[in-house]
């Protein structure tokens, strides 16, 4: 069964655990919202979610932007 988060309507807190369990054995850790480009950086170097071809977060003002172009991208088992 797949698994995808839309992130409208959810806190930073909320959205970003719940992509740290899914994705556990990466070890991505729940980071502070101001500090979203960074854990989005750390994905972009772990070499499944180059793999998946995950946005730079540079095209985007907020992390909701962002996790919106994950949504068909990231719907995936988790592993």
């Amino acid at each position: 069964m797949s698994t995808t988060y839309d992130p409208r309507n959810m806190e930073w807190d909320y959205y970003c655990r719940l992509m740290e369990e899914q994705f556990a054995p990466n070890q991505l850790g729940h980071v502070a919202e101001e500090n979203w480009r960074e854990w989005v950086d750390a994905m972009n170097g772990i070499g499944y979610f180059v793999m998946s071809g995950i946005p730079d977060h540079r095209y985007f003002q907020t992390w909701q932007e962002w996790a919106m172009q994950l949504v068909g991208i990231m719907s995936v088992d988790p592993q």
